[in-house]
């Protein structure tokens, strides 16, 4: 299986949003699940609506936060792997 962060993800068409200040509640229409995105996971959510691929979206951050980039791509591995499994981003 390829990994996510080699892969160009977008949001599922079954999937919602709606801005809670600086989260972001995103509803699963098919499932009827809701998932709730912190800071940076709206940041993150908003980098791969614009098209942005996993791989720069883990260096932008590392940049921006002074991470080491093996740590946000852990982290962002197991993130984006969640939204895929929920339904709520899918290739593309």
């Amino acid at each position: 299986m390829t990994d996510i962060l080699s892969r160009m993800l977008s949001p599922s068409p079954d999937a919602v949003e709606s801005a809670v200040g600086d989260e972001t509640v995103i509803l699963q229409l098919v499932k009827g699940t809701y998932y709730g995105l912190d800071e940076v996971g709206t940041q993150i959510w908003a980098m791969i609506k614009q098209g942005v691929a996993p791989s720069d979206i883990c260096r932008i951050l590392a940049e921006e936060y002074a991470v080491d980039q093996a740590t946000i791509e852990a982290d962002a591995r197991k993130f984006l792997s969640d939204l895929e499994a929920q339904g709520i981003l899918i290739d593309g």
